[in-house]
């Protein structure tokens, strides 16, 4: 998976500052000789992506920055499970692609860049992996959607609803630093989060609950999240407008 995660953080052109987390040592060798100025920071194997992105926020004075951006490997989604939600088919690569879209060449990352610079927008990612309540396919899911409100709740900001709440399903995204800070305010620390498996999981594991924070919180500072290449309402609009002409 490297190459493909080489290719977007080199489309994402100006200063930057690159920082990997990492488990096996052995797993780095082909980053440090793509990006030799890049910070390394050892983790855990917890919490999936989730944990490492905090860590690695923890080394960083989020002042610095106008925007961070958070990629991940992520596998294809396995032969027989079924994945499927917001009338999109994300099993094979499906889900991974277009969760880097946005930062895949040089264009895509131009449009994520404009769209983030606009008055009131706080998170850019795929316009379909930006889920509300509504969205989420199962009953477990939006049970930790609800659970995942009850925890933003008690980082103060803007009080929240599921109407008004989303979040980028798989959590690779753009974000204004703000939402950011005030999510760590936080304290989170490695014993919070399960040992990371190749096994099925639930949506309750601590992990997901903040992923979906991570959108949260871009709500609770008075910000948007919205579609690197459309406008996501008009997005949604046809969408539904397709889903009633099927029907």
């Amino acid at each position: 998976m490297w190459p493909e995660l080489a290719e977007c953080i080199r489309s994402i052109d100006g200063e930057r500052d690159v920082l990997f987390t990492f488990v096996d040592a052995a797993a780095v060798e082909a980053a440090r000789r793509d990006f030799p100025d890049a910070r390394f920071v050892e983790c855990e194997n917890r919490g999936f992506d989730v944990w490492p992105f905090l860590k690695a926020l923890g080394c960083l004075r989020l002042d610095d920055y106008d925007a961070i951006v958070k990629l991940h490997t992520k596998r294809d989604i396995a032969f027989g499970f079924d994945c499927r939600f917001n009338g999109c088919d994300f099993n094979g690569p499906n889900w991974r692609n277009r969760l880097l879209a946005f930062c895949r060449t040089p264009e895509a990352w131009r449009r994520t860049r404009a769209t983030l610079r606009r008055r009131g927008v706080g998170m850019v990612a795929d316009a379909d992996l930006i889920v509300r309540r509504r969205d989420v396919p199962r009953d477990d899911s939006k049970i930790a959607f609800d659970r995942a409100l009850a925890e933003m709740a008690q980082f103060g900001g803007r009080p929240l609803d599921g109407v008004g709440a989303q979040f980028v399903a798989g959590t690779m995204f753009a974000v204004r630093p703000e939402p950011l800070a005030l999510l760590m305010k936080r304290g989170f620390g490695a014993e919070m989060f399960a040992p990371s498996a190749h096994v099925k999981v639930d949506d309750m594991e601590y992990a997901h609950l903040v992923e979906r924070m991570f959108g949260f919180a871009v709500a609770a500072c008075g910000l948007r999240i919205e579609a690197f290449d459309r406008s996501l309402a008009w997005h949604r609009l046809v969408k539904r407008l397709a889903k009633h002409l099927w029907h």
